[in-house]
């Protein structure tokens, strides 16, 4: 199985439609109280989580761009030295409070809680205009149908409650729950169980 690479209009294409989904996302609106802002930041806080998948990470896109999901290694954090290489790292810094609260929430995740050579989602989305067609199942069960029978466990987090029944009905069980008290946001780890 081939890694995808995204060109530059499509790392920005997508990070646009991942700023629109995670508007609501418990982590960024801890991060950035003001949702102007919020979306501003997301659009170069996506630019960079997508330039640091691109070319090393599983992307599966829906044929017709109206969505995208990343599967990562779980145990591959990222640096500072990620953030440098992103090609739009002087636009993100101008966000610079909205990202050290994002991953100082971002720093209780536990990857110990994966096992060895387990890929997790991060991030998966779809245009706002799309939402409920299946999109985002289908990208899902496309990366666990090609990944699982090249040997690789799958898992993923999870932040907002709402996700957490999705996730289960597509064959996912939660193995930890965490509550970050100081953010008041909850986390659940959750495995791809066959």
């Amino acid at each position: 199985m081939e890694k995808k690479k995204l060109t530059r209009k499509e790392l920005e294409y997508y990070a646009k439609m991942a700023a629109e989904t995670y508007m609501n996302d418990p982590v960024h609106s801890f991060a950035t109280k003001n949702e102007k802002l919020r979306k501003k930041f997301l659009y170069h806080f996506m630019i960079e989580r997508l330039s640091t998948s691109n070319g090393e990470d599983f992307i599966y896109e829906d044929k017709e761009k109206r969505g995208l999901c990343v599967w990562r290694d779980a145990h591959n954090p990222y640096t500072m030295v990620d953030f440098l290489k992103c090609p739009n790292w002087v636009g993100l810094g101008f966000y610079w409070v909205s990202l050290l609260k994002t991953l100082t929430a971002y720093a209780h995740l536990d990857e110990k809680v994966f096992e060895k050579n387990t890929l997790i989602i991060s991030p998966v989305f779809v245009r706002a205009d799309c939402k409920g067609q299946g999109i985002g199942t289908e990208l899902i069960k496309k990366g666990i149908e090609d990944l699982v029978p090249l040997g690789y466990k799958l898992g993923l987090e999870a932040q907002n409650p709402k996700n957490v029944k999705f996730y289960e009905k597509l064959g996912f069980k939660t193995v930890k729950h965490d509550y970050w008290k100081r953010e008041k946001i909850e986390n659940w780890y959750m495995v791809y169980e066959p």
